[in-house]
């Protein structure tokens, strides 16, 4: 339901936005669009449970989608037609099927979107990106098995998964209306280590689909203008929070040996904050550094076993608070558009007391949906060590300066 709530209120923060932005000269129109698209998706099988490590038997192949979008541009003669003048954003709504079905269930998806132009290949063609980003609803709850235990898996272990999508297309403008799209895309299906099993849905799509102009039919074909621009510091500060799954290794505690981790029962929660300086070097790009501070009741909790509790009702007594606290800086690069902005960050523990679990590389992925010109709603996924799944950042934040 949380990611639920996030859909709809990153969507409310897009038309408060489309509200806020409209000039005092309403002869300046939204240029807005319709779209529908069909496709169909290979599933890259990355892990044992997609593979056929199942209670069905059977691997995950395949997957087909159609989708219903709206979409629209700024106005012309407004400053952000002048910085972007091909970006368009919207929202849309689709569902998609796998095959076989038996394990996945049919999900429904929700989710913003954002597109423009990368290049004029001629008057009529063009190649652009897009992205997606939303919640995907009605997935098949596990009903069955222990954690682990593949064999005995029949679902996923939440209903409701974050869904992300990059899609690289082309465009053909039959009419002053119509125009034809077609592409490729990468999608990713997660609960974000908020319930277990999360294996990870990755699928390649191919995308055709028709769009049609409502309103103003006509475009143009400007270049951005940058003039009025002046480059300079930002500062962002964001707080947020989320509840994760966790896990320990028996072994840790001197119990028995142990062949991999373990399962916790419930959730944990997690909060922490970002202090984020960002150098705008243009209105699309900017990069910074970020004091990244964390706090997770889950972390460092294999020496905290008591062993003979054993590992299906295991019982812990609580870690130092300090073994729960980390501060880690991090180098960041954003990419801006209008009102949304996508914030990539690498970076290091700088304390981290507790242990390994805090300790060492982690990656942030986040994006910022700016109601008004400060403040903004954040969503975001952090990574650790490239490959361990950490916590999802569900938070806003307010930006001074610029």
């Amino acid at each position: 339901m949380s990611l639920f709530k996030t859909s709809l209120l990153a969507s409310a923060a897009l038309f408060a936005t489309h509200t806020w932005a409209a000039p005092a000269d309403t002869t300046r129109s939204w240029r807005s669009e319709v779209s529908l698209t069909g496709r169909a998706a290979a599933v890259l099988r990355s892990g044992p449970i997609l593979r056929g490590e199942n209670a069905t038997g059977r691997s995950v192949d395949a997957a087909f989608a159609g989708d219903l979008r709206y979409s629209f541009r700024m106005p012309r003669g407004t400053q952000w037609d002048r910085y972007y003048p091909h970006a368009y954003q919207g929202i849309g709504v689709g569902i998609a099927g796998f095959s076989p079905s038996e394990l996945t269930g049919t999900p429904f998806n929700v989710y913003v979107l954002q597109g423009s132009r990368i290049t004029s290949l001629s008057s009529r063609l063009s190649l652009d990106y897009e992205w997606n980003f939303g919640a995907s609803f009605g997935w098949k709850k596990i009903t069955n098995g222990q954690p682990f235990d593949y064999a005995d898996v029949d679902g996923f272990g939440s209903n409701a998964n974050a869904y992300i999508n990059l899609d690289l297309l082309l465009k053909y403008r039959l009419s002053s209306r119509v125009t034809l799209t077609g592409g490729i895309g990468l999608s990713h299906f997660s609960n974000g280590n908020t319930d277990y099993p999360n294996p990870g849905v990755n699928t390649v799509w191919a995308r055709l689909g028709v769009a049609y102009r409502l309103g103003d039919g006509t475009d143009t074909d400007s270049r951005a203008d940058w003039s009025g621009f002046d480059p300079g510091f930002v500062y962002d500060i964001t707080l947020y929070g989320a509840w994760r799954k966790g896990y320990y290794d028996p072994s840790v505690a001197g119990g028995y040996e142990s062949h991999g981790l373990e399962l916790i029962p419930g959730h944990f929660g997690v909060a922490g904050f970002n202090i984020n300086p960002l150098y705008r070097v243009n209105p699309i790009f900017a990069a910074g550094a970020s004091l990244d501070g964390q706090y997770d009741e889950a972390a460092n909790l294999s020496p905290c076993h008591e062993p003979s509790s054993g590992t299906e009702n295991p019982r812990f007594y609580r870690q130092p608070f300090g073994h729960r606290c980390s501060l880690g800086l991090s180098a960041r690069v954003e990419l801006a558009m209008p009102i949304f902005s996508v914030n990539i960050g690498l970076g290091h523990s700088l304390w981290a007391p507790g242990g390994k679990d805090m300790r060492g590389w982690y990656q942030t992925f986040t994006l910022k949906t700016f109601i008004g010109k400060r403040f903004y709603l954040s969503t975001g996924y952090r990574l650790l060590r490239f490959r361990d799944p950490g916590n999802l950042m569900l938070g806003a934040g307010f930006r001074f300066g610029g």
